[in-house]
């Protein structure tokens, strides 16, 4: 075939791919049996196959991303980089839809990469940039279709991994722009030697680049290789296969989503020991295991500012002033029998309102804002990226989704949560101040002062009294809302509708989390003060 030329080829530095004996099965057919296929190192080698047959199936087993038996789907059989077994980190993959983080500029995407690299590449990310014309001027997200492709073509070279999967690059494009694309790669492979592998449907702008070419067939339920003298054949092929690949695929889609999606909550609290799992990974996840603390840092920043950035604060602030005006306001506006009961209530009415608004009727509003709002956030951001592949991305960069998006999340609402309900508490105490002066002119702010906060003083503790079980309570509620709003962004997202879904399902579980931990703290938090123990400290 003819080959295109871009600038001297590098001595290829790539590793060979064996696979052995694969047999896969997805939502209960059969994908491949015992099927064996050879990718040499520094070579191109093409995937081909109709839609639907599982090419990116395999793709993701030949990565590491599938475990022999992750959910739906199975394999036996083994592939090897080098002679060993493949590992997270073997292979780079450029995915269909790019799978970059838009919170991160170009730049930042690149040298993410190249610090969870074992072995990083010599070119740095300026470099790498540079050669394949990405601005780093643009943000992420406002760069156009083939500035992503080169981007993401860039952080893979940054990763510097032996192996460079390439997932449906045409798909979707015009013959032109498809041409384009097949220069790019092989651009890409002869500058810097690595094996390259090209998984496709779109023969027609990728043949020419091609070295070996392996046809997926769904009828013989193998992968064989194609000689390149029947390279011409292989439009007629894939045409008599079409059939057979929409048949086999239709069941599968139904099966795959009536097992997976379950995004009512149920396949992350379907029973004690999910949630105890769930729970489990929580913890483990409150100590870091960043390989870069620069990037740790750089993730906790973003979910610090999507927990508790300054929106959240205006909401909160919000809900604050609205509690603090609303219960001393109304406490004092229909007291029965004010002109007798007044005078005699004024001082213990105080005394109650300052004692429930710290320890009760904040503190659970907060916790259920925090809950819809914060927790939705949080499963909109991990969804979109369990959706585009960003967690996937993750993984094959060498980068734990658990190290930099759990821990960054439990992190942020442990510490966010008790932050907006203090913020929440100081707007309810002043405005029940400026209320109840307004509404008592004879009474000053002295008075409101002495009375709202008697109930919390301890003489010789720096905190109100109460304080440790609050903390406690709102602790439980952040660290709850966190493993929740996490694991179910985390679950299996095939649309846009999916992760609307998750967040719905959400706002569900959280707020109904916060209210059970309020409801079974009130139990041992207020047996104490009914026995005379004033709570915790």
């Amino acid at each position: 075939m003819n080959q295109v030329n871009h600038g001297e080829p590098v001595p290829p530095s790539g590793a060979g791919i064996e696979i052995r004996g694969l047999t896969v099965t997805a939502g209960g057919r059969r994908l491949l049996e015992d099927t064996s296929a050879s990718f040499p190192a520094g070579q191109i080698t093409l995937i081909v196959g109709p839609s639907g047959v599982g090419k990116s199936i395999l793709l993701r087993i030949m990565s590491g991303l599938i475990e022999p038996a992750d959910g739906g789907v199975g394999y036996t059989g083994s592939v090897t980089v080098s002679g060993r077994p493949n590992r997270l980190g073997d292979v780079g993959v450029v995915f269909q839809a790019f799978a970059l983080f838009d919170e991160l500029t170009p730049l930042q995407n690149v040298a993410f990469a190249r610090a969870n690299a074992n072995d990083a590449s010599e070119e740095t990310a300026e470099q790498l940039l540079q050669a394949l014309k990405v601005p780093v001027d643009v943000p992420t997200s406002r760069l156009s279709g083939g500035q992503r492709q080169r981007l993401a073509i860039a952080r893979t070279l940054a990763f510097n991994p032996p192996v460079i999967l390439y997932d449906e690059p045409t798909s979707g494009l015009d013959p032109s722009t498809g041409q384009d694309v097949a220069s790019l790669i092989q651009q890409t492979h002869r500058q810097h030697g690595k094996t390259s592998i090209v998984v496709t449907h779109d023969y027609h702008s990728l043949l020419p680049i091609a070295d070996r070419v392996y046809l997926l067939d769904p009828q013989q339920q193998s992968l064989r290789e194609v000689p390149a003298e029947q390279w011409e054949e292989i439009p007629q092929q894939l045409q008599g296969m079409a059939h057979v690949a929409q048949r086999e695929t239709e069941p599968s889609v139904s099966v795959k989503w009536s097992e997976q999606l379950k995004t009512g909550g149920g396949a992350f609290l379907e029973g004690t020991a999910n949630f105890a799992r769930a729970a489990l990974d929580g913890v483990v996840s409150l100590v870091p295991t960043w390989k870069t603390p620069r990037w740790g840092f750089r993730f906790l920043a973003h979910y610090a500012r999507l927990v508790a950035g300054p929106t959240a604060w205006i909401y909160l602030i919000i809900a604050g002033i609205i509690s603090g005006f609303v219960v001393t306001y109304f406490t004092f506006k229909f007291l029965p029998y004010a002109a007798y009961t007044e005078p005699l209530l004024l001082e213990d009415l105080l005394t109650a309102l300052g004692f429930a608004t710290y320890r009760i009727f904040v503190p659970v509003l907060a916790c259920i804002l925090v809950a819809a709002r914060c927790g939705a956030a949080v499963t909109s951001d991990i969804g979109g990226r369990q959706f585009g592949n960003q967690i996937d991305a993750l993984k094959t960069l060498g980068a734990s989704p658990r190290g930099y998006l759990m821990t960054p999340i439990v992190w942020a609402f442990l510490v966010g949560t008790p932050l907006l309900t203090l913020v929440s508490y100081g707007a309810a105490s002043t405005t029940s101040l400026v209320t109840f002066v307004h509404s008592n002119p004879d009474q000053g702010p002295d008075f409101w002062n002495y009375h709202f906060h008697r109930g919390l003083f301890e003489i010789g503790a720096f905190w109100y009294r109460g304080t440790g079980w609050l903390l406690a309570k709102l602790l439980v509620c952040g660290f709850g809302v966190a493993v929740i709003s996490y694991y179910l962004g985390r679950l299996p997202k095939y649309s846009s509708s999916d992760v609307s879904r998750a967040v719905t399902s959400t706002i569900l579980w959280s707020t109904l989390y916060v209210l059970l931990v309020h409801f079974l703290f009130a139990f041992y938090e207020y047996e104490g003060l009914a026995a005379g123990n004033p709570g915790g400290s």
